[in-house]
């Protein structure tokens, strides 16, 4: 079964919206092409798994080098603290991994 990345994504805006409340408004710019991203290579690494393409580990470590890059982009905000990128980013994370991992079968995320 595949990914919706649409869903996905807006699933993971909208928690980090709710997460960065009123930071909300410096985040937006950043943290949606990169969550939008960050959905897109969870599906493409779903599929590279279920083609027998790449082991579960490896899979896990592409999905954690996309989260860095997604952290590093939201560090980047002038007066956005790390703490509220990687919470961001983490809640980000929350929500997206109810729905990847049951998929997958494994912690992917």
């Amino acid at each position: 079964m595949n990914i919706d990345v649409g869903s996905l994504a807006k699933t993971m805006i909208d928690d980090v919206r709710a997460a960065a409340g009123d930071r909300w408004t410096a985040l937006r710019a950043f943290a949606e092409p990169e969550l939008r991203k960050l959905a897109q290579t969870l599906e493409d690494v779903r599929q590279l798994h279920a083609d027998g393409d790449i082991t579960a580990d490896r899979a896990f470590e592409l999905v954690q080098m996309q989260r860095n890059v997604a952290l590093n982009v939201l560090c980047s905000i002038e007066g956005l603290g790390v703490l509220t990128a990687r919470a961001a980013l983490d809640a980000a994370a929350r929500a997206a991994g109810a729905i990847v991992n049951r998929l997958v079968g494994f912690k992917l995320i």
